[in-house]
């Protein structure tokens, strides 16, 4: 085939080339044949020497001669191949015409082959500027299905980073800021888009001004128009895109010229480490990294932050139990909880002092921030509750979420503005008894008394209960209004597409409640103080890739500007739906509704389930059973998690 190349000479192109190195590859993957490997790589080099050095399709080109490279040597063990692997990535990497996609794969894979090498600094120092690059990849102009798309190719990245620099001699504050810029990237850019420039606004009133104008430009949903015919639909949605684009540069630039006025030097970039530590002010932030390197979990204290090295916590087992806990199975979740508490928990909390169980209601409260398959494991219910010993998270400490550091200041950013008052103190309750077209548990039959339980304790808390049409329009209406939204029903979780997971309305399968349409809200400038979803799943993100970008209805809520959402990891009880709404309103109405009575209701609610208070099953609120077998009555808590700051 080479031959043949050779005989026409100046008429194959580079790109010619590379494909060809591509299709020899893709038959030595089915075939096993040497000759078919030699081959692709003699075209992809080829292809690298006839494209020019500043050319954008070079790095590509670099790239699949590393592969290559590096398949060779995984047969061959020929250090000169991997030696050429790792120079032809090191040189993709440098491209500064390609693309930003590109580049950090070439960093990526430079990076693991220096780190097989021991090169922990060298390799660190790749990663760290790939990581940098993250936020380019997922541009402002793009919409959130895009971002996601493009983000899933580097999921795991910033962990890589982060554990590769702590083995390079990287201090914790140092790495931290990497985990920061690296997870949570779309969340980030919308945070940075809603963020509180009241002090900008006072200072700089131009500039603040015109940061309104192009967030509110970006920040609003891509327009897609099906009624418009094709060739008009085409050429709106070209000059949409091109519009975008130019609003996201003049955008970058802003920010650039902000960050240019005295004060402003680190305005829309990762926390200084006094913001780090200042957001422990109300109790230890932990940050659980996970990698195939190693594992360490970074404790945030008013006075210091530290990195824990977990050297029992390794990433198959993690993905193992991962496994285990989506079966839905008892035998699988009680040694699941038991190995979060040997390996993640226990740990975590000597090193806090945590060391004894709380017996005078004084409770101690941690955010948790894992990453990766570990974010969507209940920390909170750690340990061993099966021998009723004390040896469990919950009887020690408090405890919430956060899917970052910035998220976890965003929020209190939003609650000090909001101090003088909440506006209208409507409790808006959506409760859905019969969701209409479901084939399985189309009647909820604890709903009923949930809504008489609301109602009540609604009264003593002084709100007003207002009970909007069961329409997708009418609830998002009434959102802008409230203080407090509940929503009690079925809740779905889309397994691939995190942004089309949606709450079950009248009008579900035409018009979906979906994790898109929450975060397109943008209540900042009068947040909601509580958003209560008990339903399942709200708190689930099935897409593996994206288990960094925390998609799913509860980050929506919070995205949209609710300072507490209450949700769930898999499938709860309908019955006991009931309770735990009981226990948490009551505690909202006996200890005042701030900030700490709302992580106490839920850990108050989920002891009560736990040690036996709440005793019977009921239907599940899931669009469809996952099958197998039931909880036992007192793991129904261990679902229930809460975000907020």
């Amino acid at each position: 085939m080479l031959q043949s190349i050779d005989l026409v000479g100046e008429h194959i192109t580079p790109g010619m080339l590379s494909n060809l190195g591509v299709m020899l590859g893709m038959r030595f993957k089915r075939t096993g044949s040497m000759d078919d490997l030699n081959r692709a790589v003699e075209a992809a080099d080829k292809a690298v020497a006839a494209t020019p050095q500043d050319h954008p399709d070079r790095a590509a080109c670099l790239n699949n001669l590393g592969n290559w490279l590096g398949r060779r040597f995984d047969r061959t063990g020929s250090m000169d191949d991997l030696n050429r692997a790792l120079s032809s990535y090191q040189e993709g990497w440098r491209c500064q015409t390609a693309s930003p996609s590109i580049r950090i794969t070439s960093a990526r894979q430079a990076a693991r082959i220096l780190a097989s090498q021991r090169d922990w600094e060298a390799s660190s120092l790749l990663l760290e500027e790939a990581v940098a690059l993250l936020p380019i990849v997922s541009p402002r102009s793009l919409d959130h299905t895009d971002k996601q798309s493009m983000l899933a190719e580097f999921s795991g990245l910033a962990s890589m980073a982060a554990a590769i620099s702590l083995e390079a001699g990287r201090d914790a504050y140092h790495i931290l800021r990497l985990l920061e810029l690296g997870r949570g990237v779309i969340a980030s850019l919308l945070m940075d888009m809603r963020e509180d420039i009241s002090n900008l606004m006072q200072r700089h009133p131009n500039l603040a001004s015109e940061f309104i104008s192009l967030r509110d430009t970006l920040d609003s949903p891509v327009q897609r128009n099906p009624s418009i015919p094709t060739d008009n639909a085409s050429s709106s949605w070209v000059l949409q895109t091109k519009m975008r684009h130019e609003c996201d540069r003049k955008f970058s630039d802003l920010i650039a010229t902000i960050r240019a006025q005295p004060g402003f030097d680190n305005f829309l970039l990762p926390p200084t480490e006094m913001e780090l530590k200042y957001a422990a002010c109300f109790g230890p932030v932990v940050i659980i990294n996970i990698s195939p390197y190693r594992c360490d979990a970074f404790i945030v204290e008013r006075h210091r932050i530290q990195a824990l090295k977990l050297p029992g916590l390794k990433l198959e087992d993690v993905q193992e139990h991962a496994q285990n806990l989506r079966s839905s199975s008892l035998v699988a979740i009680v040694p699941t909880l038991e190995w979060l508490w040997d390996v993640v928990c226990s740990p975590i909390l000597d090193a806090l002092d945590f060391k004894n169980p709380v017996s005078d209601n004084n409770w101690p409260h941690i955010w948790w921030i894992p990453t990766g398959p570990l974010s969507q494991f209940p920390l909170h219910a750690a340990g061993y509750h099966e021998q009723k010993s004390t040896n469990t998270v919950l009887d020690r400490v408090m405890s919430s979420y956060a899917l970052s550091v910035k998220a976890l200041m965003h929020g209190r950013q939003h609650r000090v503005r909001s101090s003088a008052g909440f506006g209208v103190d409507q409790a808006l309750l959506v409760a859905m008894k019969e969701t209409p077209d479901l084939s399985l548990n189309r009647i909820l039959p604890f709903v009923e008394s949930e809504v008489q339980v609301l109602e009540e304790l609604y009264s003593s808390l002084q709100l007003k209960c207002v009970m909007p049409t069961l329409r997708k329009h009418d609830v998002l209406e009434n959102l802008q209004r409230c203080k407090i939204f509940h929503f009690a029903g079925h809740g779905s979780s889309h397994p691939t597409e995190p942004s089309q997971s949606y709450l079950l309305l009248e009008d579900w399968k035409t018009n979906p409640l979906t994790v898109g349409d929450i975060r397109d809200c943008r209540f900042q400038g009068n947040p909601p103080f509580l958003g209560y979803l008990s339903a399942c799943l709200t708190g689930a993100n099935e897409a593996k890739k994206l288990a960094d970008e925390g998609v799913h209805l509860v980050s929506a809520f919070q995205l949209a500007g609710f300072r507490h959402v209450i949700g769930t990891l898999w499938e709860v009880s309908d019955e006991h739906c009931v309770e735990v709404a009981r226990i948490f309103y009551e505690t909202l109405r006996n200890e005042g509704m701030t900030d700490q009575a709302v992580c106490l209701g839920l850990h108050k609610a989920m002891r009560a389930l736990r040690d036996g208070n709440i005793e019977k099953e009921g239907t599940t609120r899931k669009l469809k059973l996952l099958g197998g077998e039931e909880y036992m009555t007192n793991l129904f808590w261990v679902p229930y998690i809460h975000f907020g700051v």
